[in-house]
Order: C-alpha cells, then structure tokens, then sequence
C-alpha cells in the first residue's frame, strides 16, 4: 500500500512559544504592578507585625497609635535584671512606660519602610514574603528622662559595689602650684553595653537576669594641653574702665611647660600627688594697690589772678568748669580744645577782649586761654609729657613768662599725655579771695617716689614798647589821645626749664622746655591830621591850634599828659594847658623797663591799663605783666616734653 506523507501544518510549535512567552509577559507585567502598588501605597505590607502588635495594612498614623497603645501601656512594676560575674547579688531596672518606652513614630516609620528599603524590582518579592511568612519589625526602644536618670543611679550603685569605679585624675592651683591627684584604675561596669542590654529585655518583656562583665578601667590620660589653656594666665596691671572709671582687677600671669609637666604626671604611680612649678607674675599694679592710691597725691599745681571784665571771669570759669573732673587712664592725652569744644554762645560764652591779628577786640569766649595755661603751669609742676603749647603773641602776666599756653579752636591745642602707670584727674577751681578772683588747677595722681618737678625760667631780650600814631580827625586838633585798648607791651624772650628732684631734693634731670618770645606793642595814640605829620612835630608835640589863646584845660587822672606842648614827658596826674585835651583815666602808667619819651616808669615787666583777652579761642587778662601772679607747687612722676611745645601760632592769638 503505498503510503501518503502528511505534511505538517504551518506554525505550530511556534503557537506554543507565544503562549508562554504571553503568560510571562503577563506575569511580569503583574509583578511590575505589585511592585507599583507597593511603591504607591501608603499603608504598611500586610502580615506585618512588631512585637507582637499587628500593623498590616495601617498607615503611619494609624500604626503609631496601635504601638502606643499596646506597648507603652506595660504593666506596672515591670523591671529588667542585672548580674555581676564574679559577684553575688542582683540589680533590678524599672522597665516600664514611665521609663522605657517604644518610639511610636519611629516605629510606625520603621513599618511602613519595610519591604520598601531594596529598590523597586524588590518590593513585590517583599509583599509576597510578608504574605506568606509574614514580616516583623524591631522597635526603637529608649529610656525616658526618669529612665535614665534611674538607670545611672543603678548603674552606680554596681560601679561603687565593685569597688567604687576608676579614680580620674585631678588638678588644682594652690600657692603658686600645679597639684595634680593621679587617679586609681577601678572596676566597673560597662555603661553602654548594660543600657542595650536593658533596653533589649525590656522590649522582649523578659524579666530575666542578665549577666555583664565588669571592665578594669584606668584613669584617662591627662590633657595637659587642655590643662595649660585653662592654667594659663597673662598678668594684667589694675586699671580703670574708660566709661565707668570703675577698677578692672589685675591678673596674676601664671604659666608652666605642658611637655615637662606630662612627662613628670605620665611617670607617677596611681594615688599620688604630683607638684609641679608655675611660673606666678605679679602685677605691678594690684587690684588692692590701685584702690588704695588712686589720686591719693597731689602731682602739682598752679594758681592764677583772673582780672578783666565781668564777661572775662565768666568765660575762665566756664572753660575752667569744662576741665574739672577730667581722668586721663595711662598713656592717654589731654586735648584743652577737645575738653571745652568749640568756644560758643550756646555753650554760655560771652563776648571778652581777645587778640585778633595782634589787635585787641570783644570776641565771644576771649580769656579762655588763662585757663589753659594755669592748666600749662600746673603741669610743669609735675613730671607730665607735654605733647603741645604755644605762647601767646604777647606776655601775660597771670603767669611767668615761658609758662603760658595759648590757644585757637581748630589750628592751635594745649596737650599733654599721662605718662605714669596710673590714672591722673585734673580739678579746676574758679573762686574769690582777699577781693580777687583766683583760678587754681590742681592735678592728682600717684607719686610712687616721692619725685616732684619745679619749673624756672630765663628772661632777655627786653624790647621797650615805641610810639605810634594814627590819624583821627574825631580828635581836637593840637591834642594826643591815648588808645588805652591797645595798650602797649614790653618784648622779651623767656626760657624755661623744668628741674626735676627725688624725694631728697637731688636733681635728677633738667628739661628744656623751649623758649617764649614775647613781641613788643607800642604806645598808640591818635591825632588830628591837621596837625600834620608826626614826624614833624618837635619833641613829639603837635603844634598847637592858631586859633588858640591858653586854650581849654582837660584833666588826666593816672595818665600821660602834656604841659603846654613842650617836652612830651608824661607824668601821672599832670595837667595839660594850651590845646585842647580829652579827659584820659586808667592811662599808660607801666612799670617793668621802659625808658622812652611816654613818662612813666616801668619795673618788674607790669603794664597797668586796659585788659585784653583772646577770641573764640585764646584769653588774655588785663594788661598786668607781672611773674609774681601765679603760684604753683608739688610733685610727679614721668617726665618729658614735645618738640612742639614752645612753637609759635600763625594765628595772632590772646592772652
């Protein structure tokens, strides 16, 4: 029989390959979206619990009050036992919610990240694990603050009963010296590890004693760097708070070598002591000493005669009010003009003769200057650094010569500097006596030697005040009148210097404080021009009116007169006959070197007349130029002078 071949139909074991390959495809698909909807939901995989707590298919929320609830609700009494090796006895831990308790939030956190910590492919495999073997979870478990507080007690009643623990090494300063207690080693227990221990049991619910091993513990390395940081002192010398002026207590400075002292700690046996040097600096000024010499002694002090008008004394006792009080810490600088400020009306200032290019007028705050320089002369008592002064265009007589300090607000200051080791305070006093008015500057301090300073000077170069004339047809022809506001001063120059002694009277040092040169203003009188030029006149007379017959008579009362026109000898209280004279008072009466045709007499440097003081920054007094006028006494320390000192202002400037 012949056979017939059956021919195989198309495709067919290809069928089978598609429907596994299909079956697959769904199963991954469906794998893929487990793992989605694991990813994406937001409650914890099923079959998860934690002790013993169910919590599958909760959310977070949901599970942390599950695990409140159940676990930090434990029955009271609840405790966690504790053994020693080695040692008899037991040590109970209280375990219940009032001092361990379960961390809720960590937990419910804890539960809802398992299964979803492996990255996405693994969270299907997660859930299908969960639901066929479930899932546990471990709990956070921690020691309240009653917890531990509790738990170190314990864990110190075990430490104290092997032996009271390892002795840590200690240090203190005494008299000078770094005492350093060595410490002991000591058995105890090992803390952290008897903590988890606890915690462990506590979150298992088993009361079952469990056994810890006591460690032999030595006494931690000394950190002798630590110990220099806190050791080490750098001396400070007692001072005064520059806004309080309350004493800053000083500093002893202490110090020691840290390798040296290491290496003697690191050699010692366990108990005992070890002594080691420091290095103890003193200060020199104590808490104690600065409180008991603060301002305790006079430095120096300088008096001067305020003469003038009522304005005058007003502006000297007001600049003088400016400087009382003043503390200067060491090393600081005193500044007249920074002190006073600005010499205004606001401030109280009244209009006073002052020098003004070398001329006498009324300026607000004029005689200011005397308070500067019987401030000047006070300091040359002592042994202070002068930092800056100038003398006055013209002598002023409420000083000595060469012991003035001029000055203008905003070009020319008095300075000088606290050169001593402690605080200075200058006191400034505007007072009346034997019917003067007195100011007296006295400056304390701390004269630590005994030292004391007395200033002198060297006076030359006497120039006698010359006439002059200027031309005012307000006068009557054929007279003279004297300008007693520019009243006329004797030129000389004066060298001062300042000698300072020890407490026996020896000198120790002579300082050159510079030269003072004085100039020279003439007489000045006014004439008619009619008279014609002076220069002509004979004798310095000016001729007298053709119109005249005896002419009238002017009386002159302490003055420069004329007799008839003749000789131009002046002699106080003369009477003037032919031409006509203005009543003159108060005149040109001088005492102190001047020889000229102006009768009078001049001797020991005095000038009787008007007063001029200084502008809105520089004084002057009445015309007196005498040494004799102020007096000054006392002591200091430090010494020293500026180059600046005996510099002449550009600016004319008061007396």
């Amino acid at each position: 029989m012949e056979g017939q071949r059956v021919q195989k139909q198309a495709g067919g074991p290809k069928k089978w390959m598609i429907i596994v390959a299909a079956v697959v495809a769904v199963l991954v698909l469906a794998y893929l979206g487990v793992c989605a909807w694991v990813g994406q939901s937001g409650t914890i995989l099923p079959n998860t619990t934690a002790d013993g707590v169910k919590l599958g298919g909760m959310t977070r929320e949901q599970a942390r009050q599950a695990l409140e609830q159940a676990l930090n609700s434990r029955e009271d009494g609840f405790q966690v036992n504790l053994t020693v090796a080695g040692h008899e006895g037991s040590y109970a831990f209280p375990a219940d919610s009032p001092y361990i308790v379960v961390d809720a939030q960590a937990g419910a956190e804890a539960a809802w990240q398992s299964g979803r910590e492996h990255g996405f492919l693994a969270q299907g495999w997660h859930l299908l694990a969960a639901v066929v073997a479930g899932n546990e979870v471990e709990l956070p478990y921690q020691f309240t603050p009653l917890g531990e507080s509790e738990t170190e007690r314990v864990l110190d009643q075990m430490d104290q009963d092997l032996g009271g623990g390892v002795q840590e090494t200690t240090w203190e300063v005494v008299d000078g010296q770094l005492v350093f207690q060595i410490g002991q080693p000591g058995k105890a227990i090992d803390r952290e590890q008897a903590k988890q221990i606890i915690l462990q049991q506590a979150s298992q619910g088993d009361e079952t004693a469990m056994e810890v091993e006591p460690q032999i513990t030595e006494p931690a390395a000394v950190d002798m760097n630590q110990v220099h940081e806190e050791v080490y002192a750098e001396v400070k010398e007692a001072s005064l708070d520059p806004e309080t002026y309350e004493v800053i207590p000083s500093v002893t400075g202490l110090d020691f070598d840290p390798d040296q002292a290491a290496r003697e700690v690191a050699g010692a046996a366990w108990g005992t002591t070890v002594t080691v040097a420091l290095e103890v600096t003193e200060p020199n000024i104590s808490t104690e000493n600065l409180k008991a010499s603060l301002f305790r002694d006079l430095l120096g002090q300088g008096t001067s005669t305020v003469s003038g008008t009522a304005n005058r004394k007003s502006n000297v006792k007001l600049s003088a009010a400016a400087c009382n009080g003043v503390i200067l810490l060491p090393g600081e600088e005193f500044s007249y003009n920074n002190t006073t400020g600005s010499r205004t009306a606001d401030k109280g200032y009244l209009p006073a003769p002052a020098y003004v290019g070398g001329a006498s007028s009324d300026e607000v705050g004029g005689g200011i200057c005397q308070t500067s320089s019987t401030i000047y002369y006070a300091v040359l008592h002592t042994t202070l650094e002068i930092v800056e002064r100038a003398p006055h265009r013209y002598a002023v007589g409420y000083v000595p010569d060469g012991m003035d300090a001029t000055v203008w607000y905003g070009s020319t200051d008095f300075r000088f500097k606290n050169n001593t080791d402690y605080p200075i305070k200058i006191v400034t006093e505007s007072y009346d006596k034997g019917g003067e008015r007195k100011l007296t500057v006295k400056i304390y301090g701390t004269n630590v030697d005994g030292s004391y300073a007395i200033p002198e000077r060297v006076q030359s170069n006497w120039v006698t005040p010359t006439t002059s004339y200027v031309a005012d047809e307000s006068v009557p022809q054929g007279t003279l009148v004297l300008d007693k506001k520019q009243n006329a001063y004797t030129g000389r120059t004066a060298h001062t210097y300042r000698y300072i002694y020890d407490k026996d009277g020896k000198l120790l040092e002579k300082q050159d404080m510079g030269t003072s040169t004085y100039k020279m203003r003439p007489h000045l009188y006014h004439y008619n021009p009619a008279d014609g030029d002076p220069s002509t006149w004979p004798d310095g007379v000016p001729p007298k009116p053709s119109t005249s017959t005896g002419g009238s008579t002017g009386g002159q009362t302490g003055g420069s007169t004329q007799t008839g026109g003749s000789t131009g000898t002046e002699t106080g209280g003369s009477t003037q006959t032919g031409g006509t004279t203005g009543s003159q008072s108060g005149g040109d009466t001088q005492t102190g070197g001047s020889t000229g045709t102006q009768g009078g007499s001049e001797t020991g440097g005095t000038q009787t007349g008007d007063s001029s003081t200084g502008g809105s920054g520089d004084s002057s007094t009445s015309s007196s130029e005498t040494g004799a006028s102020s007096s000054g006494s006392g002591a200091s320390s430090g010494s020293g002078s500026s180059s600046s000192a005996n510099s002449q202002p550009s600016q004319d400037i008061g007396a």
